[in-house]
């Protein structure tokens, strides 16, 4: 029993059939791995702005707490970055006749997506 054997296509033309193949796969990894990056930068933006009002409201309380309120708002402001100086602050009293700080802002996006999420952050001083 003889066996007969196809014939094999020339190894030039095996060659030229998978010729653009990796560029596909990477045309089709591209938009993935885009947006993987931009949500992983949006998300580290959150947790710096995050950081940095909380850093703010700790400025103003420790203000507030040695000068009785005056200069709480000032030195939150003051504390805070120039991407998030139209921050709302706000000082006053406390329920155990304390005082507290509280910084908000409105989530920074770096591209253009409304989500409408604010950072708060408030620190309370106790009145000693």
């Amino acid at each position: 029993m003889t066996r007969t054997s196809r014939p094999r296509p020339p190894l030039r033309s095996r060659r030229d059939a998978d010729r653009g193949g990796p560029i596909l796969e990477f045309a089709a990894v591209l938009p993935l791995l885009l947006l993987t990056v931009v949500v992983a930068f949006e998300a580290f933006m959150a947790f710096v702005a995050i950081e940095r009002l909380e850093s703010a409201a700790r400025a103003g309380a420790r203000v507030a707490g040695s000068q009785r309120l005056e200069g709480a708002e000032a030195a939150a402001r003051q504390a805070l970055p120039a991407w998030l100086e139209d921050a709302t602050i706000t000082s006053g009293t406390n329920d155990s006749a304390g005082f507290y700080v509280e910084v908000s802002h409105s989530l920074p996006i770096v591209f253009s997506v409304d989500l409408n999420v604010t950072l708060t952050r408030r620190v309370d001083m106790p009145n000693v």
